[in-house]
């Protein structure tokens, strides 16, 4: 895999850290999971705006099924003595979900970026059958441009940067690990009963132009959860933490230093 992608060059020449953009620090530990087909790069332009100490990333991208995902986010809540922010992206959501509640005493909070922690609808599962067939038989193509353009504001500044980034993550995580993170949280649970009754803070965050995890669905998910909140950012789709990385660590940083 790459260490320094075009695309990413091409962001933080767009994108420097200045004296006008302040880098907050977080003083407990954080970790992060990506979401399907993402490595680090995702989260990348977020965390230059961001000073953690303590902080971890997931690979979920290592995992061949659920229980390795769950196992890497479990290795790495063991790198701190003290309880831990989790924040998940899409499906990294899902899993971080999974994660807290396997281990609550080790959880501090949890962010869910554009995840509404629900069961897929049958419509998504077909969709999903029907990618995981032709994957399978050596179809798949990658993502096409319509694809992409759906998971991204409309008027995005730095549209053929962000796209450069998801096709760079794409390729290089390859069609394997797409058909193992697919078949990992296909079958997914409706967890919302689950974390209503969690002894630590949820969040929600969501872009509001996400189609994926769309803002109507998060503010159902949230009013279901006592003492969470919901933060929708405007001129985002469902790629945030790329679209909007410093208005995301400017709310990452108000709510886990809480």
């Amino acid at each position: 895999m790459r260490d320094n992608t075009l695309s990413l060059t091409i962001w933080f020449s767009l994108h420097p850290v200045i004296s006008s953009y302040p880098v907050h620090k977080i003083a407990q530990p954080v970790v992060f999971l990506p979401g399907t087909l993402c490595d680090e790069r995702v989260f990348m332009p977020c965390w230059q705006y961001l000073d953690i100490p303590y902080q971890a990333y997931v690979p979920l991208q290592w995992a061949e099924d659920l229980s390795q995902m769950l196992a890497l986010g479990a290795d790495r809540l063991d790198y701190f003595d003290s309880p831990v922010h989790v924040v998940g992206f899409s499906m990294g959501g899902y899993i971080a979900a999974l994660l807290a509640l396997q281990n609550p005493i080790k959880i501090a909070s949890l962010t869910l970026i554009g995840n509404t922690c629900q069961a897929l609808p049958d419509a998504k599962l077909i969709e999903r059958k029907n990618l995981l067939k032709a994957l399978q038989q050596g179809q798949y193509k990658g993502m096409s441009d319509t694809q992409i353009l759906t998971m991204l504001h409309e008027q995005d500044t730095d549209r053929a940067a962000i796209i450069g980034i998801i096709r760079e993550m794409e390729q290089d995580l390859g069609i394997a690990t797409l058909a193992s993170q697919m078949k990992a949280t296909n079958q997914r649970k409706n967890l919302i009963p689950q974390l209503a009754k969690s002894t630590f803070t949820c969040h929600f965050v969501a872009g509001e132009h996400d189609q994926l995890a769309s803002p109507s669905q998060l503010k159902a998910t949230q009013q279901q959860i006592p003492d969470s909140t919901l933060e929708i950012i405007a001129a985002a789709g469902h790629m945030l933490p790329l679209e909007q990385p410093k208005v995301l660590a400017d709310h990452l940083a108000k709510t886990l230093n809480q």
